[in-house]
């Protein structure tokens, strides 16, 4: 993957991949998918994904791990939140 494209495109605004709303296969086979009530739901390569809130609104911790820091900054501030976003360390 190259982490400088995504950050371009991030930073650009070029996100046309972005579905700003819930995607309609989690939201028509989450029933049969969520496994035990508030039981934790990793999202990687996360964006901004509507798809969190959805989830966290039905009682699910999510973790959601995003390259991009505006990514986590946008999802955050348009949900009406402060930003939680960690930046992991390269070893």
């Amino acid at each position: 993957m190259d982490h400088e494209f995504w950050h371009e495109r991030w930073a650009k605004k070029e996100i046309g991949f972005h579905e700003g709303t819930v995607n309609q296969y989690l939201y028509d086979h989450w029933p049969e998918l969520a496994g035990k009530p508030a039981s934790a739901v990793f999202v990687p390569l996360c964006g901004k994904a509507h798809d969190m809130w959805w989830l966290h609104d039905r009682g699910h911790p999510v973790i959601g791990v995003e390259l991009s820091e505006v990514a986590c900054k946008d999802f955050f501030e348009e949900g009406g939140e402060k930003a939680r976003c960690t930046r992991a360390s390269r070893s």
